[in-house]
């Protein structure tokens, strides 16, 4: 009687768990998508604001963001 009483109140508390209402998956949806544009919106502007104020000595640009400890240890020639 136990185990039965025990089954019917997890299925209970499963069958609560499954119907939440449709509009919040709808409202999880949507701000995942903000979510999601407002990571590629931020991308695109530091892209390009890099793009714009790109230096002439990229090598030496990198060593003042701290991206390279040597100006010396690039891996290609640059012109």
């Amino acid at each position: 009687a136990v185990s039965a009483r025990l089954d019917s109140l997890e299925s209970w508390a499963f069958h609560a768990l499954l119907v939440l209402p449709y509009m919040f998956y709808v409202g999880l949806f949507f701000v995942n998508v903000l979510i999601l544009y407002y990571a590629f919106l931020m991308e695109y502007i530091v892209l390009n604001v890099g793009i714009v104020f790109l230096p002439e000595d990229m090598d030496q640009a990198l060593v003042d963001l701290g991206v390279l400890s040597d100006p010396g240890s690039v891996l290609y020639e640059t012109d």
